[in-house]
């Protein structure tokens, strides 16, 4: 069974933090929703207190899965925040949607890079080289790594709490600098450009208007390419619309939520799993 963190009760909400960030990142929100949610959160490998075994995409996937098994979710909303997201997507390509009820796709681009011409990757303009480069940041200085990854995902032009600043870049401190440059380089091997069609569950974007890590319409792009999938822009936000426009994050969600979750069936836990 994976580590994971459970808290409230009603339909099930299964949250995936991105990389280099911990549940931490979303503890408010999930506050929030978890006054009339259940809200199971999955870190990355080697992020927050999921520690131990091999960083990779498919792990990740896997625990997933084994969370959802091992506490018999049903009718369960991922939410998947940046490479959360893309966990999620590979978590319904490889064992199905059935206990799936729905998708919340949080700032996340289907390509991680553009060296073949793709419009939308990470920070408007990453190349596998630069990807490579970053990799070698993080192995020689991570703590400076994380910081300008912190700094980078508010709202161009915002100027954050600097206690809410210092938080999180702690918080990315209890992330393994080795799984994450591992979970990097699997992103950046990751093309869900074609694959992302065939999702077949009712699916929420949500993306930041003054996102740093992911400027343009891939948002826009995303609403096409997934059949039914819903778009909404934040106009004040960067890549933590969860943090920068919490109420209408956690009232977007709670609505989505309550369109396409059957009744909760399963009574959740008030203490971490």
């Amino acid at each position: 069974m994976s580590i994971h963190h459970d808290r409230g009760t009603g339909p099930t909400l299964l949250v995936l933090p991105g990389l280099a960030a911990t549940a931490g990142f979303l503890a408010e929100a999930v506050a929030d929703l978890a006054v009339d949610h259940r809200v199971v959160t999955v870190e990355l490998p080697g992020h927050g207190r999921n520690t131990g075994g091999t960083a990779s995409l498919a792990t990740a996937a896997e625990d997933v899965h084994r969370t959802v098994e091992a506490l018999d979710l049903r009718d369960v909303t991922l939410l998947g925040w940046s490479l959360g997201a893309t966990v999620a997507y590979g978590y319904l390509e490889r064992f199905g949607a059935a206990r799936a009820a729905g998708l919340v796709s949080v700032e996340q681009t289907p390509r991680l890079v553009g060296d073949d011409g793709w419009p939308y990757p990470a920070f408007g303009n990453l190349t596998t080289a630069a990807a490579g480069q970053f990799r070698q940041a993080i192995a020689a200085d991570y703590g400076a790594f994380a910081d300008n990854l912190v700094r980078g995902s508010f709202a161009a032009g915002a100027d954050p709490d600097p206690a809410v600043v210092a938080d999180l870049i702690a918080q990315a401190g209890r992330c393994d600098p080795e799984a994450v440059g591992a979970l990097l380089a699997d992103a950046v091997a990751a093309d869900w450009r074609e694959r992302i069609s065939r999702l077949t569950v009712p699916t929420l974007l949500v993306h930041g208007a003054r996102s740093q890590v992911y400027p343009g319409a891939v948002g826009g792009w995303l609403a096409d390419a997934i059949p039914g999938a819903r778009l909404e822009t934040f106009d004040h936000s960067g890549h933590l619309p969860f943090i920068e426009e919490r109420d209408r994050f956690t009232r977007t969600v709670r609505e989505f939520v309550a369109r396409v979750a059957a009744p909760a069936r399963t009574p959740g836990s008030e203490a971490d799993g």
